[in-house]
């Protein structure tokens, strides 16, 4: 007859069920851990893979407006911004893996500084060699610049994802002229590039008065052609001209607006900033009568003509009229 072993005080199981019970609780013990460790990695990688991740800061909230109006809208953050292979994904995952759990954690999170997408990026999704050489009415070889020149793509296509509500994502003539210059090592001739050079009239005739409107809504069409801002528009809009810092320019203005008119309405629109003197009208015997008005306020007088007019005219009178009396 076999019988079951017993501790001293005649209670226990038998060892074989006892050994099957602390199996079977390790199994669980160990299945936890490994179900939290796979939960506390998988959901944080799930996390930085989506585009929901990227833009949860509010420091993102214009990247993400100019993302979702680009032609790369449907396309994800990551496929752009982190290099291809799998060292990169791993590095920039387990370094925003650790920064989720300093976020839920409460402690300081760390940084990592991201380059710019890099061609690898670019050329996973578009294969240059089927970029045909002509677009449209510009000739531009993609698979010489980038393979001879050592350009990157968003070299040229900057605001391809992020242009802001004002801005072309249409290629700027900026990147073009660091080497199609007078100077530089391609060619500068504009039948170079260009199958139909520009039409001459290009701009309307009102286009002085009109193209800082233009400009502000629009400022990269502009720097197309105009490529250099600092040379080409400050040279206009940072240095007014010299005379306008004079104490006189408010009574000599005059002169030069009638050399050049356009020049003058380039910054001033005639309307709203000229016509606030200009509109006032004199009654034809104001010589005679302006004395009075001019006792009750002669300051009035002074926002448009200067005290050496008053003091001309009222030094021929006879007898002369002194500084102090009444005109």
């Amino acid at each position: 007859m076999r019988v079951s072993a017993v501790d001293g005080a005649g209670k226990g199981e038998p060892p074989r069920r006892s050994r099957r019970r602390s199996r079977f609780i390790a199994t669980l013990v160990t299945v936890g851990v490994v179900a939290v460790v796979f939960l506390a990695i998988f959901i944080p990688l799930q996390l930085t893979s989506t585009n929901s991740f990227c833009t949860s800061c509010h420091a993102m909230d214009a990247a993400k407006a100019s993302w979702q109006r680009s032609a790369h809208a449907k396309v994800s953050c990551v496929k752009c911004h982190i290099p291809p292979g799998f060292s990169n994904a791993f590095k920039w995952r387990s370094h925003e893996w650790l920064n989720i759990w300093a976020s839920w954690l409460n402690v300081k999170q760390t940084t990592m500084k991201q380059s710019p997408p890099t061609n690898a990026n670019c050329l996973s999704c578009h294969d240059i060699s089927h970029i045909a050489i002509q677009q449209g009415t510009i000739r531009m070889p993609h698979e010489l610049h980038v393979n001879l020149r050592g350009l990157n793509c968003i070299d040229c296509h900057d605001q391809i994802s992020h242009a802001a509500a004002s801005q072309s994502a249409i290629v700027s003539m900026t990147v073009c002229t660091m080497c199609h210059n007078k100077t530089g090592p391609a060619p500068s001739d504009c039948a170079f590039c260009h199958v139909t050079p520009p039409p001459k009239n290009v701009h309307p005739p009102d286009y002085i008065k009109t193209h800082g409107l233009r400009a502000l809504e629009n400022q990269s069409e502009c720097l197309r052609c105009h490529h250099d801002k600092a040379a080409f528009c400050d040279a206009c809009h940072a240095r007014p001209t010299p005379a306008h810092f004079s104490d006189t320019w408010r009574y000599t203005h005059g002169k030069a607006a009638v050399a050049d008119r356009l020049g003058c309405l380039g910054c001033h629109n005639e309307q709203t900033f000229c016509m606030q003197c200009h509109r006032v009208s004199h009654p034809a015997d104001w010589v005679q009568t302006h004395g009075p008005v001019a006792a009750q306020s002669g300051g009035s007088c002074l926002v448009c003509h200067p005290s050496t007019m008053c003091i001309a005219c009222h030094s021929r009178q006879t007898p002369p009229i002194t500084t102090g009396s009444a005109p």
